[in-house]
């Protein structure tokens, strides 16, 4: 919908760009100049900690709409969520195929019989954790009765897949990052549209009118802002420069220990064949 046809005194949904009004702020991770910023933690809701202003959202035949600051919620749980979603499931297949080794192997006897099997409890633990996490990650419950009772489970058991397998999903489902809301996002935005004065701060503000289509909360008691585009969150990881743990290739990761007076002795017998093959 165009701003031009949006009623007055309805709740609509309008979508545009974020064009300054005036102030601006800087991110608090990045350091950005921004109109809106937060921090959060893996899939949650709420911020731990933002900051908002202000601002324009402009449509493409150039009409704009101000967007009050006061009661701005800026969504963006879905994205973040479908993203670890797609990561989970790619570690719950390398998972997966680890665990099918791992029991050929032990199949096979000899030596490293125990340590297979003991490797492939483990990772069926990491399976259990990878698809709690997807689950949370789409609003359902596999384990712990409800998502109060499998949030608890994930992060008592989180420590399963710190290292190895799994590793990715673990990391995205903790790790902190920002939101930001910057001049030319993309951006969807939901709330009341009332026409008010024009706030004197701006200086007669757009256009040079009297008034303007100011957006405020809806019945919900928040002004929604959606699909922020190319407004990705920004984690702290990606921040430092780190780089994010390397998918394991099947049958590359967490491969099971040899005891190395056995290690020694197979090098040796290899050896000897070798020798006695190149003498014949």
């Amino acid at each position: 919908m165009f701003i031009a046809d949006a009623e007055p005194g309805t709740v609509v949904r309008l979508r545009g760009v974020v064009r300054a009004a005036g102030r601006t702020l800087r991110s608090k991770l990045q350091g950005e100049s921004c109109v809106y910023w937060d921090v959060r933690v893996g899939l949650a809701k709420a911020p731990e900690a933002s900051e908002a202003c202000t601002f324009w959202l402009e449509d493409e035949a150039g009409e704009r709409v101000l967007v009050r600051a006061e009661t701005l919620a800026v969504e963006v749980r879905a994205e973040r969520g479908q993203e670890l979603v797609s990561v989970a499931e790619a570690d719950i297949d390398a998972v997966s195929v680890r665990i099918r080794e791992l029991k050929d192997e032990a199949k096979r006897g000899g030596a490293t019989q125990s340590e297979a099997n003991r490797e492939r409890k483990r990772l069926a633990k990491v399976a259990t954790l990878l698809c709690a996490i997807r689950a949370e990650a789409r609003g359902n419950v596999h384990l712990g009765g409800n998502l109060a009772g499998q949030r608890r489970w994930i992060e008592l058991n989180q420590h399963l897949a710190d290292k190895g397998l799994g590793e990715r999903t673990v990391q995205r489902m903790v790790e902190r990052f920002e939101v930001m809301l910057r001049e030319g996002d993309p951006v969807e935005v939901e709330g009341l549209l009332r026409r008010e004065p024009m706030p004197g701060e701006l200086g007669g503000g757009y256009r040079d009118r009297s008034d303007c289509l100011v957006m405020v909360p809806s019945p919900d008691g928040a002004v929604r802002v959606r699909g922020v585009g190319e407004a990705a969150p920004v984690s702290e990881r990606e921040l430092r420069g780190e780089d994010e743990p390397v998918a394991k290739k099947p049958g590359a990761a967490v491969r099971t220990s040899m005891d190395p007076i056995l290690a020694w002795t197979l090098m040796l017998v290899a050896a000897a064949v070798a020798l006695a093959y190149a003498f014949r």
